[in-house]
């Protein structure tokens, strides 16, 4: 069987397609539709999460609009949708291969319209409620029409199995040790560039910020909110935050003084980004009740788990299906600032259980997350 991985994303984006292509050798493409490759065939996608396929979706209005409101990923609905896999059959029959891996829902239907076996990557469980998973009709029925829908944590998974898709596979992301080890560096290459924080109990976050409708769904505000009534009780403490630069701004509105913002390093395993992540006390890991947030194994949940430091996290479904309260990670309850403040202040005066934490934080990521553990799995489903 010869497999190819398609994505209308831009495949440096996301971690899978690399994943795909060390593992198994599967060549990766952009998918595109013929009108847009036609127009400029050697195109490359810019690095941005919604890329262009090369056709205005301006003049493809779907006509159910005003009565069905539930959009995709790509801001299309049902007529609109089908459209747009009519336009990418033509290029998808151009990849040599007799199986397509498909990330997101995207490209489903235009390979099966060609009888190719597909396996649908779903990286993102895209709901078009905040409040709820409400899913498009046409990413529904891609995913029940895939040979194989690979859900990336186990609560996607199960949550698949109960509304019908039974041809689930759970693949998680894990990490790439040979490219992202915080272990490999020492905390002194960050306390270099940041030398007044050497003395500090240092509280760290790393990661994005998410808005969804102007709101931000990965609940970094909660952790400065927390951190508020932290600076209260001990002044030693310092929040550490590497996130895009609204998040200043954001800790200004909340009153945070004892607040260190990180420069963003250009690439993830950036030494003195891992350095930084080894330099943690405490590494928080925030989330929200948003589906897509909630049920996700996130890849930062991996990354802070390569540091061999202690975890602190909010009690998402995605994390329970990786961490272990007092094991693997100190868990606590969701949208709750005091109890994240509370679980801090409890941890900053129990070193020895923040070691066991992380040094068990670090041992199930080698025993289960690593890529190299990962690849078999993988090939598994390919055969």
């Amino acid at each position: 069987m010869k497999w190819s991985y398609i994505t209308i994303f831009d495949p440096r984006y996301y971690p899978r397609p690399l994943f795909f292509y060390k593992c198994c050798k599967l060549p990766v493409f952009y998918l595109r539709t013929f009108i847009g490759y036609l127009r400029n065939p050697s195109k490359k996608p810019n690095i941005q999460k919604y890329p262009s396929s090369g056709v205005s979706s301006n003049f493809i209005r779907d006509p159910l609009e005003s009565i069905y409101k539930c959009q995709r990923q790509d801001n299309k609905l049902l007529i609109d949708s089908l459209i747009f896999e009519a336009l990418y059959a033509p290029y998808v029959k151009k990849i040599d291969s007799n199986g397509v891996i498909v990330m997101n829902p995207h490209g489903v239907f235009a390979a099966k319209g060609l009888r190719r076996k597909v396996i649908l990557d779903l990286m993102d469980l895209w709901s078009c409620e905040d409040n709820k998973m409400y899913i498009n009709a046409v990413d529904y029925k891609a995913m029940k029409k895939a040979d194989y829908v690979i859900a990336w944590s186990k609560a996607i998974r199960e949550f698949l199995r109960k509304i019908g898709v039974k041809n689930v596979v759970y693949l998680p992301l894990g990490i790439d040790l040979t490219f992202f080890d915080p272990t490999r560096y020492e905390p002194y290459l960050f306390f270099n560039k940041y030398p007044h924080v050497i003395d500090k109990f240092r509280v760290v976050y790393s990661g994005g910020l998410w808005y969804v409708n102007n709101r931000e769904v990965l609940g970094v505000l909660k952790l400065l909110k927390a951190f508020k009534i932290i600076e209260t009780k001990r002044r030693d403490v310092a929040l550490l935050i590497q996130a895009p630069s609204k998040v200043v701004e954001m800790a200004k509105e909340v009153g945070v003084k004892n607040f260190i913002y990180v420069e963003r390093t250009a690439n993830s395993n950036d030494p003195l980004r891992l350095s930084f992540l080894r330099s943690a006390d405490i590494l928080v890991l925030t989330g929200s009740k948003y589906p897509s947030v909630y049920l996700a194994e996130r890849t930062t949940m991996f990354q802070y788990m390569a540091t061999g430091r202690a975890i602190l996290a909010e009690m998402t479904l995605g994390v329970r299906g990786v961490l272990r309260h007092g094991e693997t990670g100190y868990l606590v309850e969701i949208d709750k600032p005091e109890s994240i403040a509370d679980a801090i202040l409890e941890l900053v005066k129990d070193d020895g259980l923040r070691k066991y934490i992380g040094r068990n934080a670090r041992f199930q990521l080698e025993q289960y997350y690593t890529w190299d553990k990962l690849y078999e799995r993988a090939k598994f489903i390919l055969t």
